[in-house]
């Protein structure tokens, strides 16, 4: 029975769905015309009986008009029986995973020269790259489910990456995720750079996605603040008109001399239902929010760990044979040396072709600036100025 693995972007979402989790659990489908496939199932897969037959084979129809040319046919939709299982039964299998980024430029030309350009740094300064080197970069991508729950229930899938290396939030996650660039094995295995947990990463990808999803909760709580004062306006006109209605019949019975003793439960009445109504209201309005982890992906990306160093060209020591003219600072390759400063671990990322922010020794920021503190120590240019206006101890 044929297969596939390859996706279609033609195919309606949930077809390609039921497409791929067959090949996953080891089955095969085959595609009896449009949108109805014949499903074979492994045997521990096909045991319910309102799934496959004793063979563990079964036909889904996704188009409702084709059910009647087959009779034995299980609808494919969403809320039926059949897919509803094979939803959550994938979300239990796909809790983890682990992908390749392959096909990027790992040299790209005049790497040293497009470094030294997006790093800012003070004219007397010089970058050098030392050594490049290819190593595999971790990234976690998270996968949340918020559930919005009030009279009604909604759901929402935010995603976020988290660096291991740096430990901080990768903003090109669309790129990240392309399709056409993952792979289940590396091109050319790499040695792995030092990085943090998964477990580190989990609180710093939970935070990101809190924020986000505070704002979501306070936008439907004012949404739903708004609808419920509007429902409670409308409800207490509505007992209102019937209070006037039952003031009216009242006054219409003592105009007849009629019994009033009755009126007086029915006001209580109304008043009670009024409250009982507003209260019932306002407790089915209340939101309540859930975030738990749905899926994890280890995404392993080849990037550039470029070893470089800051050199400061200074004045040579022999100033005292000098006129004063010659005294004055000049950087020229004659009459200035090198001075060696701290080393920079810097990367380049060629998926998106530039240079990630180097995190400052003193402040932990990520910054393209940099400067050296008087102890010939790296920093972001805020903190060495800091450091020099600092007095000597």
């Amino acid at each position: 029975m044929p297969s596939s693995a390859v996706s279609d972007s033609s195919l309606p979402p949930l077809e390609q769905f039921v497409r791929d989790y067959v090949e996953v659990i080891g089955g095969a489908w085959d595609l009896v015309e449009p949108r109805v496939y014949d499903v074979l199932l492994p045997s521990q897969e096909g045991a319910s009986p309102w799934e496959a037959d004793p063979r563990g084979m079964l036909r889904i129809a996704f188009d409702p008009e084709a059910l009647p040319e087959h009779p034995g046919a299980q609808l494919g939709s969403f809320g039926s029986p059949l897919i509803d299982g094979w939803l959550g039964d994938a979300i239990c299998r796909g809790r983890s995973s682990q992908l390749y980024v392959v096909g990027l430029n790992l040299a790209p030309h005049d790497l040293a020269g497009r470094v030294r350009r997006a790093i800012t740094m003070p004219p007397e300064l010089e970058l050098r790259v030392a050594r490049i080197r290819a190593l595999e970069f971790p990234q976690a991508v998270f996968w949340f489910q918020a559930t919005f729950v009030t009279d009604q229930k909604e759901q929402e899938i935010m995603p976020v990456a988290i660096d291991l290396h740096y430990l901080r939030q990768v903003r090109h996650l669309e790129q990240l995720l392309d399709r056409t660039r993952l792979a289940e094995q590396p091109s050319v295995p790499m040695p792995e750079i030092r990085r943090s947990s998964v477990a580190a990463a989990y609180p710093i990808a939970q935070d990101r996605v809190v924020r986000t999803l505070a704002a979501l909760a306070n936008t439907r709580s004012r949404e739903l603040s708004e609808r419920t004062s509007r429902q409670i306006t409308r409800m207490t006109q509505y007992y209102a008109d019937l209070r006037i209605e039952l003031e009216e019949q009242r006054t219409r019975a003592e105009n007849r001399q009629e019994d009033l003793s009755k009126f007086p439960a029915r006001r209580e009445a109304l008043d009670r239902e009024e409250r009982v109504r507003i209260a019932e209201l306002r407790q089915k309005s209340t939101l309540w929010v859930n975030l738990r982890l749905l899926n994890l992906l280890v995404i392993r990306q080849p990037k550039l760990l470029l070893r470089a160093r800051l050199v400061r060209c200074v004045q040579a020591s022999n100033s005292s044979q000098r006129t004063p003219a010659e005294r004055r600072p000049r950087l020229s390759a004659a009459s200035a040396t090198p001075e060696v400063s701290g080393l920079v671990d810097l990367v380049w990322d060629p998926l998106t072709e530039s240079l990630e922010a180097v995190p400052c020794p003193e402040c932990h920021r990520p910054t393209y600036a940099l400067d050296l503190t008087r102890q010939r120590v790296i920093a972001c240019t805020t903190c060495a100025s800091a450091t020099a206006t600092q007095p000597c101890r």
